[in-house]
């Protein structure tokens, strides 16, 4: 359920680098058993290409060669042409008059107030460095307690673990209190344990941003480098206790971090941390139960928060603070941490203000954006048509659950169960009444308000709001994402999928594509998103979106064991010589693709005259990409797998694409029955 918009929108906030170089570079057109196909230079007008061996690189070698990466983008390729449309789309609607209604008007005042380069330039990085006058200030571990106890909690400078209000994976009606681990720099914990070429590519940027937002809030140049040092000394202490990004992307994660304690338990947990006071200043209430997400974590920085490491915890802080700042402040900084992202994401080149402030904006005003963003681009029509094809294959999907011949009929019942009130949501809500914003309000540009102080403004009120709702039951009709998002999704504690406007664009939907183009691409997506109610972390979930056991024992362990081979199947593919996928995390999504396409050619065979060579070139077309190195290397730790592979790997599971271009056994896109990993 990856958010692609909020990924892409912060790849975009780049700057010009040259790539680095990597140490003992690798010849990356060793893949196996297909050339990496999305990298960007792999494939030249010399690469041969033949259907039978490689699908996706016959098919899609002239659109490839025909694709070049964005300036200030890593990625190219038919998404791409879809977040673009919607960043001119988003950007066109905030260059005209500003609007009279008051949520509209919320978007375009802050859209003005990034743009005011004048104030923002004169305020400097003022407001920060008296967060970080206060932290530095601090002298021992009970100032610093003090600290995280009397502080507003909007008006620290950082934090060393994390607490909010979230819906209960156990009772999806209701809220619970959670309290997870502090943020790592480098993201994943296993960098700690070896750094890899990304992470070094990450942490010499990141580095260098921190090193210069330091000196600007006053300190020397080696003070500032000392405060790194240490920031990333007491991170490689705590490292150990915060699962890593594999862990985080498992299936058994969602149960790993569902840990109930009582409000004793979580003050004796918390130990000498004010966590359960800093909730309070907050505004929540002292609960029953809390959701402690890691124990771990909470016995570690307890047995570190110690005088002696007192210094580490406050460059720490420092650190996170002044990184986390830079795209507020003034031109300076905000150019700085355009280069850190560039660096990271192996972008080139700098977006104008209006197109990046205008989708910043569209994701941190979002649902005011988002009325905005319906009413100008997105038509009923389209809604009734993608509505009516859900349906479709909603319908077509009890065949997927009815065939599934590892199934007991009692487990069989519950799928369909689960399958049948399976919600829709497609492009945007029915009825804003929800999603107004009403109570929130900050000073205008014209009325001398700051950016600063308007993100404390909004900061303040989403909490606030989070603080009101936890109070409440869970509203299962809210939508969990805005129409302005490039993405579709399931909903595990819902139990809907959701079809976001934005995506239906472009190259993935439009009104004049053939039945073939349209089922092949937004088709298998919707088949997709109804699948991942049934993958392996959609199955820990009932009809009701809690998590429960609806399966027996035989068959969720044959339902792991298929979960198990497909797992292999992957780790055994190498996008290029010596670099591993990570099976274990993508057995969900690839689960999805397949299940997806499935159901797809279910539909496709109850069409008279279908043309099965334009629906899997569209289906070819939907994950046509061209990427940086780095960007390869953030798709090789996704759930997703890379999107050659999404082509190629989801095809050859299927007698239909196999029998209709002749592929038989000794053609490299051939996989033997008994070798097929198609989990339904």
């Amino acid at each position: 359920m990856k958010k692609l918009l909020s990924i892409l929108l912060t790849l975009a906030m780049l700057a010009s680098l040259t790539a680095p170089a990597f140490a003992d570079e690798p010849d990356y057109r060793t893949g196996t058993p297909w050339l990496c196909s999305d990298l960007e230079g792999n494939v030249t007008g010399d690469t041969e290409t033949n259907l039978k061996d490689d699908y996706v690189l016959a098919v899609n070698k002239d659109k490839i060669l025909a694709l070049e990466i964005p300036e200030g983008y890593p990625t190219a390729g038919t998404t791409m042409d879809v977040q673009l449309k919607l960043s001119d789309d988003i950007k066109n609607m905030f260059l005209g008059d500003a609007p009279e209604e008051h949520d509209a008007k919320l978007a375009y005042d802050l859209f003005k107030l990034m743009m005011d380069w004048d104030s923002r330039n004169a305020l400097g990085a003022a407001p920060l460095k008296e967060q970080v006058d206060e932290v530095e200030a601090l002298d021992s571990l009970d100032a610093l307690s003090a600290y995280f106890n009397e502080v507003p909690p909007l008006d620290q400078l950082a934090g060393l673990w994390s607490s909010g209000s979230t819906a209960d994976f156990t009772d999806s009606t209701r809220y619970v209190l959670s309290v997870g681990n502090c943020g790592l720099l480098l993201g994943d914990s296993a960098e700690y344990r070896e750094l890899t070429d990304y992470g070094a590519i990450k942490k010499e940027a990141i580095s260098e941003l921190a090193q210069k937002m330091l000196v600007k809030v006053g300190y020397a140049e080696d003070e500032a480098l000392k405060k790194i040092e240490n920031c990333f000394a007491f991170e490689a202490m705590v490292a150990p206790a915060i699962h890593t990004s594999e862990e985080q992307q498992k299936p058994d994660y969602i149960s790993r971090i569902t840990n109930y304690y009582t409000l004793d338990e979580t003050r004796e947990a918390q130990g000498k941390l004010p966590i359960l006071e800093n909730l309070a200043a907050c505004g929540f209430p002292e609960a029953d139960v809390y959701m402690v997400t890691n124990p771990e974590f909470l016995t570690k920085i307890n047995e570190l928060y110690t005088e002696e490491n007192f210094p580490l915890i406050k460059d720490y802080l420092l650190v996170h603070g002044v990184v986390g700042a830079a795209d507020s402040l003034d031109r300076e900084c905000y150019e700085w941490n355009y280069a850190c992202n560039n660096a990271i994401s192996g972008a080139t080149g700098m977006l104008d203000d209006e197109t990046v402030f205008s989708s910043s904006v569209a994701g941190t005003l979002a649902w005011p954006v988002a009325r905005l963003y319906t009413e100008t681009y997105l038509k009923q029509e389209d809604k009734d048509r993608i509505s009516g094809m859900i349906d479709e294959i909603l319908d077509a999907y009890h065949g997927i659950i009815n065939e599934a011949d590892f199934l007991s009929d009692e487990t069989r019942a519950k799928a369909i169960e689960k399958l049948d009130v399976i919600d829709k949501r497609v492009l945007y809500p029915d009825s804003w009444e929800k999603y107004d914003c009403a109570e929130l309000n900050f000073a205008s540009a014209e009325e001398g308000g700051t950016l600063w102080d308007a993100y404390r403004a909004i900061g303040a009120y989403y909490l606030a709001e989070s603080v009101e709702d936890y109070s409440k039951p869970v509203d299962k009709e809210e939508w969990g994402m805005t129409p302005q998002t490039v993405n579709c999704f399931y909903d595990w504690q819902q139990n809907n999928i959701t079809i976001l406007g934005a995506f239906a664009q472009g190259g993935i939907y439009n009104s004049e594509m053939s039945d073939e183009e349209l089922l092949g691409k937004l088709g298998v997506v919707i088949g997709h998103e109804i699948s991942h109610g049934f993958d392996s972390s959609g199955a820990q979930f009932d009809k009701d979106g809690n998590m429960a056991d609806w399966w027996t024992e035989e068959d969720y362990a044959a339902f792991l064991a298929r979960n198990e081979k497909m797992e292999a199947y992957y780790n055994a593919i190498h996008p290029w010589e010596g670099q591993d996928l990570y099976g274990s995390i993508m057995t969900g999504e690839a689960c999805a693709d397949m299940a997806g396409m499935k159901v797809a050619l279910r539909v496709a065979a109850e069409k008279e005259d279908f043309d099965y060579d334009a629906f899997f070139r569209a289906y070819a077309d939907i994950w046509l990409a061209k990427d940086t190195l780095q960007m390869c290397y953030r798709r090789i730790n996704d759930v997703h797998p890379m999107p050659y592979l999404r082509i190629n790997c989801t095809l050859q599971q299927f007698d239909e694409f196999l029998d209709f271009y002749g592929i038989t056994e000794g053609d490299n896109m051939y996989l033997a029955p008994a070798d097929r990993v198609n989990i339904w």
